[in-house]
């Protein structure tokens, strides 16, 4: 009997282990359903941020794609500015290389204008009556328009035809 009794005695206590142990188990396997949702809602979100990160990659993949076209074409039109600037700044070395020579045959040209002018004026001024090439007759021009005239030797009023600044001032005075 003492051995049914420590049998039964360690029956007793292996149902209350059993009975702990169930509720060990029972607390594990809710703690476990509690793990189980708070992992499939972070699988949840890193599905979702798997996919934001895929969408952000697409989207730095096109615009790398749309910087290096763009990069491509300013290179190409920074270029072609360049020969142009060259293009210019050679046309421009040309351009101040024929003002240069303007300039010279303009000096020149003008010595000799320069020159034609003094001649011509000469010509003009004290030829003495000659002929022939290179002199030209001296041409009088008589106003028949004008009522006064100036000559060198004296004033004379064609009006009233007194000599001298008295018969202009004169007639000046009584004009209406």
């Amino acid at each position: 009997m003492d051995e049914y009794d420590a049998l039964h005695f360690e029956n007793c206590e292996l149902k209350d282990a059993c009975t702990e142990l169930k509720k060990d188990t029972s607390e594990l396997e809710h703690e476990n359903k509690i793990l189980k949702n708070e992992k499939i809602e972070l699988d949840m979100k890193s599905l979702v941020l798997h996919e934001e990160l895929e969408r952000i990659k697409e989207t730095f993949r096109l615009k790398e794609e749309t910087l290096v076209t763009n990069f491509i074409k300013l290179e190409k039109e920074s270029l072609e500015l360049k020969q142009r600037v060259e293009s210019l700044l050679v046309e421009n070395n040309k351009l101040h290389e024929t003002l240069k020579q303007i300039e010279t045959d303009q000096a020149t040209n003008r010595r000799w204008n320069d020159s034609s002018q003094a001649l011509n004026w000469l010509n003009n001024h004290h030829n003495r009556g000659r002929k022939g090439l290179g002199f030209e007759k001296k041409h009088t021009v008589y106003p028949c328009k004008r009522k006064y005239v100036g000559l060198p030797e004296n004033i004379v009023c064609f009006y009233c035809e007194k000599p001298g600044m008295l018969g202009i001032l004169l007639h000046l005075e009584n004009m209406p």
